[in-house]
């Protein structure tokens, strides 16, 4: 066989296998389609490589499946109805997908038998153009002649199914975090008192908050924001696991890890049991020799996890955050090291996420919490020096910059909680209305701040500012987990 025919028979091995693969490589080559588009001409070989590998992709997923609808909803990529998870190196891909959907307001593209290269060079073409010159996308189909894409619209009211899956996720999702927070509670008492605690509870608490933190984030993130709870340690310890196994999901960690990573998260902490009770729970700033001590937990904790019983991947992973997590990604901090290497990137999660949770709740180190922008700017003040850069960044984009719990002023007037964030546009979150410019809503409702007027194109609200809940002496926990 001559070589020529050699190499046309590689380019016609057709898309991967299997059909999950399929899915995410429509999401992979769809982005590249795009970027390429951005490079090069319809008609270059570079651009007509990767169209011809999309129309490969949709035309296997189409002869395995018999359709293909490419959908957004609440920041997740579904195909086929199938949500899609990413790893660490297709989160790009994944983002900007989301993100021209939500930009132009869409749901999704349904592409239809018998798409053919012309009119996907249409498609694209038309797509590079801003939002607002998109104006009437029916006609503008029609004008292009695309019939074997349809773009869908985005849904806005979920049905009463979902509503009443949602408020089930809600209620599990609080008993588990209770259910956490007890379970620390007590491991730190049995601790406390000099017993080898026994952590197989834990790492079936675990497994849950991993398992709903995968199928609802936004249930748990919500009840991670609140911090009304009497036992400030307990609550902070599964904060902390919460976040850090939601930035776990963005890095595309697989469930076993996610696990690992919440069990260590769970019990960062832990040496703090060995400081005396006063210190731990001080309300005003430390002075030097209240953090000669404080500085001192993380030593206890990686002795006291190795003293429980039983040794295993959970132990072991736990002993390292909890001796690592208060070391700089510029390898300062404490402890002391003798070998200056950055600590793994288990250790460096839980310490953005252990900030993040510290600054904004103001019961330990601070007299009062500081506000979610302040919060993030003291984390990206750090960045490079105590925390890596590239974790951060994902983690920003994982909490916004009005994390959940921000309460907002919108400029209709409207005050409310930001509620969920948009990991896709982290200035336009989803937030609960609590109150008109006349006065309290008696029923709350729900707005999307990427929701854009269809006639003119632009946002229909905007954030004016941020207010502090602590100036209004509002308990955030009675509007936002309702």
């Amino acid at each position: 066989m001559s070589s020529p025919s050699g190499v046309k028979s590689k380019e016609k091995a057709g898309p991967p296998e299997p059909a999950g693969d399929l899915k995410r490589e429509l999401v992979n080559g769809f982005f590249v389609l795009f970027r390429t588009a951005e490079l090069y001409a319809p008609s270059h070989p570079s651009y007509q490589k990767q169209a011809e590998h999309l129309l490969a992709v949709i035309a296997g997923l189409q002869e395995r499946e018999g359709s293909v609808l490419l959908e957004t909803l609440d920041g997740h990529l579904f195909v086929n109805e199938a949500r899609l998870k990413f790893d660490f190196e297709g989160f790009a891909a994944s983002k900007f997908v989301v993100g021209l959907l939500t930009s132009h307001n869409l749901g999704g593209f349904s592409f239809e038998p018998g798409l053919g290269r012309e009119e996907l060079d249409r498609f694209v073409t038309l797509f590079k153009k801003p939002p607002d010159e998109l104006e009437g996308l029916a006609d503008l189909f029609a004008r292009e002649k695309i019939a074997r894409i349809v773009p869908k619209q985005k849904v806005e009211k979920e049905d009463p199914k979902k509503l009443e899956k949602l408020e089930g996720s809600r209620a599990a999702a609080r008993k588990t975090f209770v259910t956490a927070v007890s379970l620390v509670e007590t491991t730190m008492a049995t601790a406390r008192a000099g017993k080898g605690a026994n952590l197989n509870a834990a790492k079936r608490v675990v497994q849950e908050l991993v398992d709903q933190i995968v199928a609802d984030e936004a249930a748990l993130m919500e009840l991670a924001a609140l911090k009304h709870y009497d036992g400030y340690t307990y609550a902070h310890s599964v904060n902390v696991a919460v976040l850090s196994i939601s930035l776990g999901t963005r890095l595309g960690l697989d469930k076993k890890s996610l696990a690992l990573l919440g069990f260590g998260a769970l019990f960062h902490d832990i040496g703090k049991v060995k400081l005396p009770a006063d210190l731990v729970n001080k309300p005003s700033q430390y002075n030097e020799d209240d953090w000669k001590q404080m500085r001192r937990h993380p030593v206890f904790g990686a002795k006291t996890v190795i003293l429980t019983r039983g040794t295993d991947d959970y132990t072991g992973r736990a002993v390292e955050i909890a001796f690592l997590h208060h070391v700089n990604y510029d390898k300062t901090g404490y402890p002391e090291l003798s070998e200056k290497t950055v600590p793994g990137i288990f250790p460096m999660i839980v310490k953005i996420c252990d900030s993040f949770n510290a600054l904004s709740s103001g019961r330990i180190y601070f007299n009062k919490p500081f506000s979610p922008d302040e919060v993030i700017q003291k984390l990206i003040a750090g960045m490079g020096t105590q925390f890596d850069p590239l974790l951060l960044k994902i983690f920003v984009s994982t909490v916004g910059v009005f994390p959940i719990g921000s309460l907002v002023l919108l400029d209709t007037g409207e005050v409310g909680i930001v509620y969920k964030t948009n990991p896709e546009n982290i200035y336009r979150p989803k937030v609960r209305v609590i109150a008109e410019p006349s006065g309290t809503v008696s029923e709350f409702r729900v707005v999307d701040l990427s929701e854009r007027d269809q006639n003119s194109g632009q946002f229909i609200r905007n954030i004016k500012r941020l207010l502090n809940s602590h100036d209004y002496g509002l308990d955030l926990s009675k509007f936002l987990y309702v």
